[in-house]
């Protein structure tokens, strides 16, 4: 920990520490963590050969692959991230926003991203949001404006497909409604048709002479997930403006339509629920009204919000640039900074142009530039350090011990949103970015904690025991009520967010889960503690009580934040054992009866996107197709349930074994990487490399009669 670090943590500590209950039982729980360190002075104790040398060749071959795959010269892994080509259409979209995008500097990136969206397109002329899925309508009309944009006729063979597709599905007046909200500022779609984002809602909770307990009870944007909060400021300020791009004509997506011009009854229906006495037609009805009286809050009112709006995406603005660490707030940061006044000259704005360049990889093949959702170095570093110490590598090797200097300098020491909630808390978390600093979050700190575990607590070191501390200290401070914990702020799961019209995806909340509940109790099993710990109890009661029992899911975890069942179910086990759950119990003999049900005929597993929309196929494929990663989740529940012996679990592993390449790794073309449940998917390049590992090696050890650390 560096010294600015240390005095900006002893001044946070000063100003909250020891006033909060909960914090003092926290602390007193941890008093012994340095004794509890000492074992870990030395490598811990992994099994680096066993009976069956094709087991060990092929840890050893995936070991040295990590290494080899990491950036030249860099000490973290940070793979490339697929999502959509939407992202790359609607970065196209910005620049004419812009007004940019005939400048050459820009007018060539405009290019790349154009012949890379094309290269998604799919053989019926739709795009998907994830590989080998069904034409996406949303996307697919967001495509082809994009494209349109960028200068491709809508004569074109490829453009002609996409018009068809997109006609035959409904057309353009069913899009989404952030879809609408970005065509509606070109004038592609009437505001009308566009649920209202009030500017003035960035004034509450604090609206003057509110009582404070009907403060509590009213939404504000912290009611909000964060990942919807850091976008819907700045798409506020858009939509009390109204800013309108004029382009030409020809440029438009009139031809989307299969109403007339002079029919369409712009309208936006209620998400759930439609009767009037439903909480979904209550805000139905608000909704409306807030439209009818937005003449009226064009004064005064919307000034103070605008100025307040602005001061808050500025005081949210990371030092590198970044807002949220995610393409889609960055993108709409700079579009209602633009629009507000600032010149693109700005510092700031040049900053988040910067950052949204980290975002870009390119591809020689089409000459194209792939615009990621995000990038992922904490979160792949920890997996790929926790994996190489599992599976014995030499953790007092050079290269290791760089990658963990580098996650213990990527510490977040300042206050964040989730502050606003648990304010008491001192912070000491990780994020998933490079840069996040506001939205640390827990499913990255708990893989962090326990990758760090590896990198040993030697005498002389004992700043590394400080940050692990702080570390410990702000995950179990973030507990949820519920015994879960949720992926970035606690608190954060009003149902009545919901129903909000502009909640079309239904991905407003972040609410426990039991993928993140299952690697926090992982991790805190890996320290010491336990089901006699009141947090580790609270946690395994909420993941038995969010066990699934319907249908083809019964026994298994839904999982949120990977898809799908065999990776809740994974997480869940995992954290379970460690803690020191009986995992003779009935319902963890459930969650193993379930896994072994939905394997393969050939060895392995595979689950696909559809099954959050298809609930039916639980932990199934729609092809039957295993998938490296998915196969590593489910054998490593497995093992957590103890089923070392198991045919069932050798023929998995005989899975990975077999399809391991010549140099290492694995093929894995579907996505097994969940953004938004139903509408936003991730096929993260590095889990085909370190969750094998991981498995092969908890295996071994297994095999040797090691337990976890």
């Amino acid at each position: 920990m560096s010294k600015a670090h240390q005095t900006l943590h002893r001044e946070l500590t000063r100003k909250k520490g020891g006033s909060h209950r909960k914090i003092r039982n926290i602390l007193h729980e941890l008093e012994g963590l340095e004794s509890l360190l000492e074992k870990f002075s030395a490598q811990p104790r992994r099994a680096d050969r066993s009976n069956d040398p094709a087991l060990d060749v092929a840890i050893a071959r995936q070991q040295s692959r990590m290494l080899a795959i990491r950036d030249k010269g860099e000490v973290y892994w940070n793979a490339e991230l697929d999502s959509n080509a939407g992202l790359g259409a609607e970065y196209i979209m910005m620049l004419h926003f812009l007004g940019i995008a005939g400048q050459p500097e820009w007018a060539e990136r405009q290019r790349k991203v154009a012949n890379y969206t094309r290269q998604w397109q799919n053989k019926d002329g739709s795009w998907s949001i994830y590989a080998r899925g069904p034409g996406h309508l949303s996307y697919s009309v967001t495509c082809y404006f994009g494209l349109k944009l960028a200068g491709d006729s809508s004569d074109a063979p490829h453009m002609v497909k996409a018009r068809d597709w997109i006609r035959a599905h409904g057309g353009a007046m069913l899009i989404g409604v952030e879809q609408r909200f970005l065509l509606a500022l070109f004038g592609q779609y009437d505001w009308a048709g566009v649920p209202p984002i009030p500017s003035w809602m960035v004034l509450l909770p604090h609206l003057p002479m509110l009582p404070r307990a009907l403060e509590n009870k009213l939404l504000n944007i912290y009611d909000l997930s964060y990942w919807c909060r850091i976008s819907l400021v700045p798409m506020s300020v858009l939509y009390q403006l109204k800013p309108l791009v004029r382009i030409d004509e020809r440029l438009g997506v009139e031809e989307l339509f299969l109403e007339p011009k002079g029919e369409r009854r712009w309208s936006f229906a209620p998400v759930s629920e439609p009767g009037l006495m439903s909480w979904g037609g209550l805000f139905s009805v608000g909704a409306k009204a807030v439209k009818a009286l937005e003449f009226a809050t064009n004064g005064v009112v919307a000034k103070v919000a605008l100025n307040k709006a602005q001061k808050w995406i500025l005081d949210h603005q990371d030092d590198s640039g970044d807002w949220g660490g995610i393409y889609p707030p960055i993108m709409y940061n700079i579009m209602a900074l633009s629009r507000l006044g600032m010149p693109l000259s700005d510092a700031r704005i040049l900053k988040a142009f910067k950052a949204l360049d980290r975002f870009m990889i390119y591809h020689a093949h089409c000459d194209g530039l792939h615009v990621q959702a995000c990038v992922s170095p904490v979160w792949d570093t920890a997996w790929a350090l926790y994996a190489l110490g599992e599976s014995g590598f030499d953790t007092r090797d050079t290269e290791f011990q760089r990658g963990i200097d580098w996650l213990y300098s990527r510490q977040i020491l300042r206050d964040g949103d989730w502050a606003v909630k648990n304010p008491d808390a001192i912070p000491g978390g990780w994020c998933f970015q490079f840069y996040n600093d506001f939205y640390p979050d827990l499913d990255d700190t708990a893989v962090v904690l326990q990758a760090l575990l590896f990198g040993g607590y030697p005498k002389g070191l004992g700043g590394r025991v400080e940050q692990t501390r702080i570390g410990l200290e702000w995950v179990l401070s973030m507990q949820n009520q519920d015994g879960g914990w949720s992926a970035f702020e606690c608190g954060v799961d009003k149902a009545l967010v919901n129903h909000i019209p502009f909640n079309d995806l239904n991905n407003m909340l972040d609410p426990s889960t039991a993928d993140v509940t299952g690697h926090v109790l992982e991790m805190l099993g890996h320290f010491g503690f336990d089901l006699s710990f009141a947090p580790c109890r609270r946690a395994a009661e909420y993941l038995r009580k969010n066990q699934d029992r319907e249908g083809a899911r019964a026994g298994s975890w839904w999982g949120r934040w990977g898809v799908n069942y065999v990776y809740g179910t994974w997480s869940a086990l995992a954290g379970l054992a460690q803690v020191g759950e009986d995992m003779s119990k009935p319902y963890v003999r459930k969650a193993v009866a379930w896994l072994y049900s939905v394997q393969n005929e050939d060895g392995g597993w595979g689950e696909g996107c559809e099954t959050y929309k298809e609930p039916e196929r639980a932990g199934r494929e729609i092809s039957g197709q295993s998938t490296p990663s998915q196969t590593a989740w489910a054998l490593l529940g497995l093992l957590a349930a103890g089923e070392v012996d198991d045919s069932r679990l050798r023929r998995g592993v005989a899975w990975l074994l077999n399809r391991q390449l010549p140099q290492g790794g694995w093929e894995e073309e579907l996505y097994t990487g969940t953004g938004f449940p139903n509408a936003f998917y991730l096929n993260y390049h590095f889990y085909r490399e370190y969750f094998p590992l991981l498995a092969l090696g908890r295996y071994r050890n297994a095999k040797c009669g090691l337990k976890p650390i």
